[in-house]
């Protein structure tokens, strides 16, 4: 597990590794949710995964940005999540599934630089049923005494999922 968390945010464009034949149609919509694609500086191949970004309703700024897809390897989805501000490392960070189901993790890395931290949690079976059958699920965390609960959209994750070339 350590290791699989080491590998997350060494450079997180290149987690989703797929070779260029297989890989989905870049901007291809399912909902909330949009492919993205990216080539792999020199290689043939290209790393795809789903995404959304949760925007502040007032100022229209990301508050988070949300990637759900496979690495290279692995049979079991992984879900990153990026909140472009800087915040705590050891940030309590949870997913909320209603009210009888979240999972608490930690924050991964931050980087001064971006000005932005990381986390990423392994979609188990009892975490990927919660993203299949949902309409809506909640990244929430602490900063200082105030409470942050961000939206994510579930509308279109099975579908996206699907699409990804499995490895």
């Amino acid at each position: 597990m350590k290791k699989l968390y080491s590998l997350l945010f060494v450079i997180p464009t290149l987690l989703f590794a797929q070779h260029v034949s297989s890989a989905p149609q870049a901007g291809k919509v399912f909902k909330d949710w949009v492919t993205m694609c990216q080539t792999i500086p020199n290689t043939k191949q290209k790393h795809c995964h789903i995404a959304q970004t949760a925007s502040d309703k007032k100022t229209n700024k990301a508050v988070l940005h949300t990637m759900v897809g496979n690495l290279v390897g692995q049979t079991t989805p992984v879900a990153i999540f990026i909140i472009p501000k800087l915040i705590s490392p050891k940030t309590k960070l949870q997913l909320i599934f209603g009210k009888n189901f979240s999972i608490t993790f930690k924050v991964q890395s931050c980087d001064k630089k971006s000005k932005s931290c990381h986390a990423g949690v392994p979609l188990d079976k009892r975490i990927l049923a919660a993203f299949k059958k949902g309409k809506v699920s909640f990244f929430a965390y602490k900063q200082g005494k105030k409470s942050v609960k961000i939206p994510i959209s579930l509308m279109g994750l099975s579908s996206g999922l699907a699409a990804l070339p499995k490895r």
